[in-house]
């Protein structure tokens, strides 16, 4: 396994870190979590670019590495969307409906990875959707310390609200833009 991949793997390693933080309480608890988490978003950066300059993009990193941003990110947003206080204008159940989506539109875009990749076929993530990724990255870690003050919260919010249409909309673009996945191959028959 090359250093990329290994990268790419340690976000999620981090999670159980980022969700002790998040609820052992202590002072600044929520803060050492959003920074755990940014930490380990970052690196999404880092590894991607590593493994074009190395020259070791691999099929297995194009795989694991929507696979590790979305156990991350999805994980943590349904923390933060049950703990309410940090999403100002997405209490429950409205931050959990919301977190809900989200969560199945990774659900659905995974699946369809997983059946192109029984196909042999690698659907790498599409530029809305790293968009999308990245308003939702930048959205967590500040909903996380939205605590600190009000400013703080509602920029969380309005992140988090973009990223959520760009959710929705890099959702349907990506199942209508890859739609022939779910073709069934036409199986072989005997002419006797």
């Amino acid at each position: 396994m090359n250093l990329p991949t290994k990268i790419t793997l340690s976000r999620i390693f981090v999670l159980p870190v980022v969700t002790v933080f998040f609820y052992v309480v202590f002072p600044y608890h929520y803060l050492v979590a959003g920074l755990f988490f940014a930490l380990a978003a970052l690196t999404d950066m880092i590894d991607g670019k590593l493994a074009r300059k190395r020259d070791e993009v691999t099929s297995l990193g194009k795989l694991l590495d929507p696979i590790s941003d979305k156990i991350l990110a999805c994980s943590v947003l349904v923390m933060i969307a049950a703990n309410g206080d940090a999403m100002l204008y997405f209490n429950p159940p409205v931050g959990v409906i919301a977190a809900a989506i989200v969560v199945a539109r990774e659900i659905l875009i995974g699946a369809m990875r997983t059946v192109a990749a029984g196909k042999g076929v690698i659907l790498a993530a599409d530029k809305l959707g790293k968009i999308k990724t990245i308003f939702l990255n930048v959205s967590l870690p500040i909903l996380m310390i939205s605590e600190f003050h009000t400013a703080v919260k509602i920029a969380g919010n309005v992140l988090f609200l973009i990223a959520f249409v760009f959710t929705v909309v890099s959702g349907v673009h990506y199942v209508a833009v890859n739609r022939g996945i779910w073709r069934e191959e036409p199986k072989e028959g005997r002419d006797d």
